[in-house]
């Protein structure tokens, strides 16, 4: 008889954690909707909405060969990425930038561009202020074409019941923090850093250099319309969200080249509360 309890009390643990495993994808609304590099924004420009604390990203754009980052008008590239939110305010983003090859230019590199990017929320939104970031690439890169520090605010207006208008404005800095690889041999990853002026790097292509701003248009939780000035561009685009966690998204780049994307989106520390709880309630 004990051990027929016993082995009831084991598969109720059993199940209670299956079922808050199938919770996570089922349940838990999460924001995933993110720009080209997985930060929380639009297109190209990044934003600053708040992403809730432990929430985990990740996904893949698609950067069409005429806006191309590393090699303009030569390879289109794709940017795979995973955004991370920790301590209510701050996220951490890795981000690896691929070139394509084509039929006429092959690719012949290394993995492509690594870098880690850091946002922090100095001011959550208000009834009458918007919430405002600041974002810096980590100056250990020695090679990369999306090294951004900029300043972003954003604000939120309820329409309808439905439906709501974010607007972001922000700039972003034509200076950025590298490491300089023309003398590394003999060195630290601490040192050789240097500031770089993004009109006179090797990529010369402006990312978020200067002013930007945009809006999107947000029906309930499920999709919405999106417009930019990214800096050197107009950007459109649309975005839906599937099962409340999947994110699809396209947009056409000054009028003229369609990029795409898609990413996922959960909670880190939901599953552990529901967990926790099955587990108290099988005992």
């Amino acid at each position: 008889m004990e051990e027929t309890n016993y082995s009831k009390t084991i598969c109720l643990r059993k199940g209670g954690l299956v079922l808050s495993f199938l919770l996570l994808f089922c349940c838990s609304l999460v924001k995933g909707q993110v720009n080209l590099v997985g930060k929380p924004g639009l297109i190209y420009t990044p934003s600053a909405r708040e992403s809730p604390d432990g929430q985990l990203s990740f996904g893949y754009n698609y950067n069409p060969i005429r806006y191309s980052l590393r090699k303009r008008g030569k390879n289109p590239e794709q940017i795979l990425f995973a955004n991370l939110t920790f301590l209510k305010r701050f996220d951490i983003n890795f981000l690896l930038l691929q070139s394509r090859a084509t039929k006429t230019r092959p690719v012949r590199e290394a993995i492509g561009d690594r870098q880690i990017d850091l946002r922090y929320l100095i001011l959550k939104e208000k009834a009458n202020w918007p919430s405002l970031a600041v974002m810096v690439s980590t100056p250990f890169t020695t090679d990369g074409a999306m090294l951004t520090h900029a300043l972003v605010a954003t604000k939120n207006f309820q329409l309808k019941t439905d439906w709501i208008l974010e607007v972001s404005a922000g700039y972003g800095s034509p200076y950025y923090l590298y490491r300089d690889d023309s003398n590394l041999k003999n060195t630290s990853v601490l040192t050789n850093f240097a500031w770089q002026k993004k009109s006179e790097d090797s990529y010369k292509n402006m990312y978020l250099e200067g002013p930007f701003a945009g809006v999107g248009l947000h029906y309930r939780n499920v999709g919405g319309l999106m417009a930019e000035w990214d800096g050197q561009q107009m950007n459109i685009g649309a975005y839906g969200r599937i099962f409340k966690r999947w994110t699809v998204q396209a947009a056409l780049l000054n009028f003229d080249q369609v990029s795409f994307g898609t990413s996922f989106a959960f909670s880190l520390l939901d599953p552990a509360r529901r967990i926790k709880k099955q587990t108290h309630e099988s005992q």
